[in-house]
C-alpha cells in the first residue's frame, strides 16, 4: 500500500513538472519598437520590430504570406491594410521586422495614428503560439511642420550670429580707428562734412573726452603708496610745498600738448573773421 502511494505521488509531481515546463515554454512578445502608445514616430521606413522569448525563424513562418500573421493599418482606413514585408533576423532568431513596402510615400503633413496587428496563431519553431492577438498603436509626426520649425530656428540662429558678428566687427574697427587717431584739423573736417567750424570743434572735444574716459576705465589702477607712521610726523619738511590753487603743467616747465590751445586759437580766429564779415556787411548797408 505504501509503495502504491509513493508511485502515485511521484506521478503527480512529474505531471505537474512537465505541465509547468510546457506553460513556461509558451510563445510571448517580450519587446516591440515602437511600443504601444508611442508618439512622434517618423513615417520614413515605417515599420515595427518585434522580439519574442523563443526563436520564430522557422521555414513555415518565412514561407507564409506577410498578411497571415502581421498587418499595419491606418486607423482612418482600418479596412485597407498597408503593403508590408516580413523579415527574420538570422543572427537573432527571436526577432521579426515588419516593414511598409508600398511604392507610394506615406503622408507626412499631418499627425496620423497607425496600428500594428500580430495574430494569436503566430508560432515559434517548436509550434508554441501566442494564444491571443496583440495590437500596438503609435502616431507619426507632422514632418512638414517639424521641418518648417527647424528651418525657422536655423534662420534665427544664423541671423543672430550675423548680427552679433557685425556688431563686434564695427566695435573692433572703431577701436582700431581710435588707435590710429591722426592730428585733428578743424578746417579740413568742416570742409569734408559741410558743418560749421564750431560744430566740428564741439564734436571733436566730445569725442576726445569720451576716448579719454574710456582709456581711463581700461587703465589699471595703481595702488596708492602707503606712508609709514614715522614719516607722517615729518610730512611738513623742507622741499615740500602746498599750493593755494591748481596750476597748469606748463607752470612747472611741462611741454605736454593736449591740442586744446590750438582749438581755442582756431575758434577765436573764426570768431574774429565772422565779426569782421558782419562789420563789412553792416557798412555796405
Amino acid at each position: 500500500m505504501k509503495k502504491i502511494s509513493i508511485w502515485v505521488c511521484i506521478s503527480v509531481l512529474l505531471v505537474a513538472l512537465f505541465t509547468g515546463l510546457a506553460c513556461a515554454d509558451g510563445l510571448e512578445l517580450v519587446e516591440s519598437y515602437p511600443d504601444d502608445g508611442r508618439k512622434n514616430m517618423s513615417v520614413e521606413n515605417m515599420g515595427v520590430k518585434l522580439t519574442f522569448n523563443n526563436p520564430v525563424n522557422s521555414e513555415e513562418n518565412k514561407a507564409a504570406d506577410p498578411g497571415k500573421y502581421f498587418s499595419i493599418v491606418d486607423t482612418a482606413e482600418p479596412d485597407t491594410p498597408l503593403d508590408i514585408a516580413v523579415y527574420y533576423n538570422p543572427d537573432e532568431p527571436e526577432q521579426v521586422l515588419v516593414l511598409y513596402s508600398g511604392e507610394a510615400s506615406l503622408q507626412s503633413t499631418s499627425v496620423k495614428e497607425y496600428k500594428a496587428w500580430i495574430s494569436g496563431d503566430f508560432a515559434d519553431v517548436d509550434g508554441n503560439t501566442l494564444g491571443q492577438d496583440i495590437t500596438i498603436s503609435f502616431t507619426t509626426i507632422n514632418q512638414k511642420l517639424n521641418t518648417t520649425v527647424y528651418m525657422v530656428m536655423m534662420a534665427v540662429m544664423f541671423g543672430g550670429m550675423f548680427f552679433f558678428g557685425s556688431r563686434q566687427a564695427k566695435k573692433q574697427q572703431a577701436d582700431n580707428a581710435e588707435v590710429r587717431d591722426e592730428p585733428f584739423n578743424p578746417y579740413k573736417e568742416a570742409k569734408r562734412t559741410g558743418k560749421s567750424l564750431e560744430e566740428v570743434i564741439a564734436q571733436h572735444e566730445k569725442e576726445t573726452a569720451r576716448r579719454e574716459a574710456k582709456a581711463a576705465k581700461r587703465a589699471p589702477k595703481e595702488p596708492e603708496p602707503e606712508i609709514e607712521d614715522d614719516w607722517k610726523e615729518d610730512w611738513d619738511v623742507d622741499g615740500l610745498y602746498k599750493v593755494k590753487r591748481p596750476r597748469p603743467i606748463s607752470a612747472g616747465g611741462g611741454k605736454y600738448i593736449t591740442g586744446r590751445k590750438a582749438i581755442a586759437e582756431a575758434r577765436k580766429a573764426e570768431e574774429e573773421r565772422l565779426a569782421r564779415r558782419r562789420a563789412a556787411n553792416k557798412k555796405k548797408k
